[in-house]
């Protein structure tokens, strides 16, 4: 795999202003501007709504945020990329997740996991969106009476966003940074 190099002084003015619109909205909220996002500003109107979805998923959602980094934990480990488990797993631990949720996602995996509640209904819905199935009636029904209808299908998305952004991490070779 080949990565996808990405220098900020190589852009025009006006994509220049889009990353550093971009970084700075991700900054004030604490979140870098690496790994997928560098790649994508090869292409920075791809790049700008990418990113606006991924910030009203993040910052703007109706998810609670352990399910929604359950949900991020979960696609990373099922689809091996390495480097949003890494980037997400501490804001899992600090979102409230257990460390023993943590370490079955890690060592099961979210399909073959088995999790307590919060977790094992997101897991179940996980196990469709994951195998590209649909989600039955009975699921949906459920999901939406526990997370609203908002909830439920910010779920399915996120299910689906993080999917394609391990496609570009593995298409791109973005790797996890190394933790000191």
């Amino acid at each position: 795999m080949a990565s996808l190099p990405f220098d900020p002084d190589q852009l025009s003015p006006a994509d220049r202003a889009t990353y550093e619109a971009i970084l700075k909205r991700r900054r004030q909220h604490g979140a870098p501007f690496d790994g997928p996002y560098a790649a994508l500003m090869n292409h920075p109107a791809l790049c700008q709504r990418i990113e606006e979805l991924g910030f009203y998923l993040k910052f703007e959602g109706h998810l609670a945020r352990e399910v929604y980094q359950f949900t991020v934990l979960a696609v990373a480990r099922h689809t091996h990329a390495e480097f949003e488990w890494a980037d997400h797993v501490e804001h899992a631990r600090a979102a409230g997740i257990p460390a023993d949720v943590i370490a079955t996602l890690k060592n099961d995996g979210v399909l073959t996991g088995t999790f307590p509640p919060p977790y094992a209904l997101a897991a179940q819905i996980l196990a469709a969106t994951l195998a590209w199935q649909n989600i039955p009636a009975p699921l949906q029904e459920t999901a939406m009476a526990t997370y609203g209808r908002e909830g439920f299908l910010e779920l399915v998305v996120l299910s689906g966003f993080y999917q394609m952004f391990s496609t570009i991490n593995q298409g791109f070779d973005v790797q996890p940074k190394a933790r000191t």
